[in-house]
C-alpha cells in the first residue's frame, strides 16, 4: 500500500514537472515567434522604402540645399526622426563629420529643415495630396547651415537616414564664390 501512495504522489509530481515545463516552453516558441514577426515587418517596410538624391549644391557658403525623391513605396513623414550628416573640409583643410538636428523654421548652425515638398522640386511643382508626407513619387528640397562652413572647392559629402534606417548619400562641391 505505502508504495501505490509514493507511486501515485511520484506520477503527479511527474505530470506537475511535465505541464509546467511545456508551458514554459510554449511561452518560449510565443515569444520567438512575435519577435521573428516583427522583423520580417520591418524588414519588409525597409525593402519597400527608397531615397534617390536628386541633388545637393551650396547657394552661399554656410547654407547647403539637398534634393531627394521617393523613389520607394512607403510614405516618409516624422523628419524629426530622420538624420542628415555631413562630411567635409573647412576652409583649413580640417575635416568636419557632423550630424545636423532637425529644427523648424529658423536655422541656426548646424542645423537643417525642409524647405518643401514638391511633385517636382526643379519647377516647384506644389504636393496635393497628403501635405507634409513625403508619398512615393514626391521630391523633397531640404536646407542646412553648416559652421564651420566647407571650404570652397572640396568635395564633400551629404548622407540622410530614415528613421528605418535607408539611406541616400551624394557628393557636394564647396561653394565658390
Amino acid at each position: 500500500m505505502e508504495t501505490a501512495i509514493v507511486s501515485v504522489v511520484c506520477i503527479a509530481l511527474i505530470i506537475l514537472g511535465g505541464m509546467t515545463m511545456s508551458q514554459g516552453f510554449l511561452w518560449s516558441v510565443d515569444n520567438t515567434t512575435s519577435g521573428l514577426e516583427e522583423i520580417s515587418q520591418q524588414t519588409a517596410e525597409i525593402a519597400r522604402t527608397s531615397l534617390t538624391p536628386l541633388s545637393a549644391s551650396q547657394p552661399s557658403a554656410e547654407i547647403l540645399e539637398v534634393s531627394l525623391k521617393n523613389s520607394g513605396q512607403t510614405k516618409l513623414a516624422d523628419l524629426a526622426k530622420w538624420d542628415f550628416i555631413v562630411q567635409y573640409y573647412d576652409a583649413e583643410g580640417n575635416y568636419h563629420v557632423k550630424w545636423l538636428p532637425y529644427v523648424e523654421g529658423t536655422l541656426g548652425n548646424n542645423q537643417w529643415t525642409d524647405v518643401g515638398i514638391y511633385l517636382d522640386a526643379g519647377d516647384e511643382t506644389p504636393e496635393v495630396f497628403e501635405p507634409g508626407i513625403l508619398n512615393p513619387g514626391e521630391e523633397m528640397r531640404l536646407r542646412a547651415k553648416v559652421d564651420p562652413p566647407p571650404g570652397s572647392g572640396t568635395t564633400n559629402l551629404v548622407v540622410i537616414a530614415t528613421p528605418n534606417g535607408v539611406p541616400a548619400s551624394i557628393s557636394f562641391t564647396g561653394y565658390s564664390p
